[in-house]
């Protein structure tokens, strides 16, 4: 549920990355607003995955900043930031296999890189993580033993159990089954009523049912920024995008 005039919680201002003498990102300057679920797409090449490297910390840019809850965070490593509360999954899943849900979802509220603590707290912050990411009937399985579509959920919710305040989901989608997309979809518009989402998704059917506001990269700059209807029927979006 997006916020009418809520402040942002993430600016980027200047953003720039270049690896040698190819420039992937170049003046990026984006603002996304408490409880809104923002999307960025492109095509492939346009830098997303790269934008979300730099804002998370796991690349440092080559030019501008990044604030997070008013803070220059630009400097500051991946761990520090989740401390302030970025939560990010990524596009391929990182999962204890053997372990239960339940014994991930612990591991992932107790993890000393968030935040330490007790016992108690990470096993409620677990269960709620667990019911966010609707696992509660495979609570006690093996994670190598839940499908692809709900180790994604898993994902999500190891995430969640760190209780961010804004989540980073990298085309969460991506090798989903039709079903299971419009599933996570839910899901997904389920948890914005309590944070602030950004998601890269290619599904553009399935994602714009997500999007309160779209963003769309194309050679490392922000091409349109705006609501989703009006930024889908761009021309220059559609050329570039659409085909």
């Amino acid at each position: 549920m997006s916020v009418p005039g809520a402040e942002p919680v993430l600016r980027l201002r200047g953003l720039g990355k270049s690896f040698g003498s190819v420039e992937v990102l170049s003046g990026i300057d984006l603002e996304v607003r408490a409880g809104l679920r923002h999307l960025i797409i492109g095509p492939n090449g346009a830098g997303k995955t790269t934008l979300f490297n730099v804002v998370t910390g796991q690349l440092p840019p080559s030019l501008g900043r990044v604030e997070f809850c008013g803070a220059d965070v630009t400097a500051l490593a991946p761990h520090r930031r989740a401390r302030l509360g970025m939560g990010r999954t990524f596009q391929i899943a990182s999962l204890f296999q053997q372990l239960s849900v339940w014994d991930n979802l612990v591991l992932a509220a107790s993890a000393p890189s968030i935040v330490r603590v007790g016992a108690k707290t990470a096993r409620q912050r677990a269960e709620r993580a667990l019911v966010d990411c609707g696992l509660e009937r495979r609570r006690d399985l093996p994670v190598g033993l839940l499908s692809y579509g709900e180790q994604r959920r898993l994902e999500i919710g190891l995430t969640l159990a760190g209780e961010p305040r804004m989540l980073f989901l990298d085309e969460p989608m991506a090798g989903l089954t039709q079903e299971e997309r419009v599933a996570l979809a839910k899901r997904i518009v389920d948890l914005s009523s309590a944070i602030t989402i950004l998601l890269i998704e290619h599904d553009l059917e399935i994602a714009l049912t997500v999007a309160e506001r779209l963003t769309v990269l194309n050679l490392g700059q922000i091409l349109r920024d705006g609501a989703p209807g009006e930024v889908i029927e761009d021309p220059e979006v559609r050329r570039i995008y659409l085909g």
